[in-house]
């Protein structure tokens, strides 16, 4: 009885690793993290190569400014792919952004004012195409059952975190050995090469291809108005999965301009890559577990838990001067990054309709980007003058921001299918007819 039990609440790895061994989805998979590695390689060289030439507060104004538009933008893409079809948008987004990171390597290597690296690098972040939420929309698609779905949603996540713990300790290392500025250009390389390889695969498995489903009545239905204008933000608690995000987003943005900085201004560059690493490294750890255990929580209540996870050792971050107790307060808060991840997707999924389910898994990652643009700029400025306490008390008041969001902000639940309309009054028979087929419950 008690081994049993015991497997009830723990999933066996032989069971998760065969609900990803099977194709498309574990090539999919390895496309997805070789892009998001290269990807993650891009920001970290990119602020160091124009730092040297431009000094911090400029370079974090460009980083941010980019993560900004290619978060703000993502959306927008989205939308566009759900309602014109996937394949011609992706691969002339691709095209577009593979042009204009050219154009940035050779601002880069020729020292270009820069005012002039910054149009280049906002425009692309607007072209750069949804990738990873098409493959995220399609998952529901390609997914057997419900726990390959939360199989594949978690090794999703697992992965990409993975990546960006391999993805600092390649731009530390690439900047040690070629430089700011040709580690960049390398980098810009490889992701325009690994973009062609994920282009063509999208390409082949039809990823963010969706059908429209039929608007079904009930209280949560909203207008078509805001529908229009808002498109998934308009529907029932999508706000409330993306609060935790925006929070996870300034703690980003901001430790991922001030570790750089801090590092050098204590000669302690061996500490770059370990340090932008160790939230990365909790998020492999927290998903990997989160994805063994079966909640009874629920979705919603989980959500809140690993929130207030998150938040509190970020709560402590004004105390983390020294670079251990930093390494270490991220490390504890990035245990609930992956998990975070994979409860807003799972959530996702269960409300979103499939007319937007795309531009709704671009939420996900937009609503953590746009906060993070807007904080690397507010921690760059900072930085650019060595106010080091302040800026780690600034972190520390967007974790705690984030905490008491979690504790006051009431949970919600995905709307319940709408029940069908009665045959006939009471006492009285039902009118023969077709039947039909019961409607299908929202995914958990």
């Amino acid at each position: 009885m008690t081994a049993r039990a015991g497997q009830s609440h723990r999933r066996r790895p032989t069971d998760v690793l065969r609900h990803l061994a099977r194709p498309p989805i574990r090539g999919l998979l390895t496309l997805a993290f070789l892009a998001r590695t290269t990807a993650a390689v891009l920001p970290v060289t990119l602020l160091l190569a124009l730092a040297e030439s431009h000094g911090y507060a400029r370079a974090a104004l460009v980083g941010g400014g980019y993560t900004f538009v290619i978060a703000l933008c993502a959306p927008l893409r989205g939308r566009l792919l759900d309602r014109y079809g996937a394949h011609r948008a992706l691969t002339r987004l691709g095209a577009a952004t593979a042009l204009l990171l050219g154009l940035v390597a050779c601002s880069v290597e020729f020292r270009w004012p820069w005012w002039t690296t910054l149009p280049l690098v906002v425009t692309a972040g607007l072209a750069s195409p949804p990738l990873n939420a098409a493959l995220r929309s399609s998952w529901r698609r390609l997914a057997a059952d419900e726990a390959q779905l939360k199989a594949v949603h978690s090794a999703d996540s697992v992965l990409e975190e993975a990546g960006f713990v391999l993805a600092p300790l390649t731009a530390g290392a690439a900047i040690t050995l070629l430089g700011p500025r040709h580690a960049y250009e390398t980098a810009a390389a490889a992701f325009v090469t690994v973009t062609a390889l994920y282009l063509a695969a999208a390409r082949r498995h039809h990823l963010g291809t969706t059908r429209p489903a039929p608007v079904e009545p009930g209280p949560a239905r909203v207008g078509p108005r805001s529908r229009r204008w808002l498109g998934p933000l308009a529907t029932p608690g999508t706000t409330a999965i993306l609060l935790p995000l925006s929070v996870m987003g300034c703690v980003f943005g901001g430790t991922g301009v001030l570790v750089p900085a801090y590092t050098q201004s204590q000669h302690a560059t061996a500490w770059l890559g370990p340090l932008l690493a160790a939230v990365s490294t909790g998020g492999v750890i927290g998903g990997i577990l989160y994805a063994m255990i079966d909640w009874k929580a629920g979705l919603w209540r989980t959500y809140r838990l690993l929130t207030l996870g998150f938040t509190l050792p970020a709560m402590l971050l004004f105390l983390a001067r020294p670079l251990w107790l930093l390494a270490a307060l991220l490390l504890l808060a990035g245990l609930f990054v992956t998990p975070l991840f994979i409860n807003a997707f799972l959530l996702i999924d269960a409300t979103a309709t499939d007319d937007t389910r795309v531009e709704a898994n671009t939420w996900v990652g937009a609503s953590t980007d746009i906060t993070g643009g807007v904080t690397a700029v507010v921690i760059g400025a900072l930085v650019q003058h060595q106010r080091w306490d302040t800026a780690l008390l600034t972190l520390t008041c967007c974790a705690t921001v984030g905490a008491l969001g979690a504790l006051l902000v009431p949970s919600r639940r995905p709307a319940a299918p709408p029940a069908p309309p009665p045959a006939a009054r009471p006492g009285r028979a039902a009118a023969p007819g077709p039947a039909k087929a019961p409607a299908a419950e929202p995914r958990t």
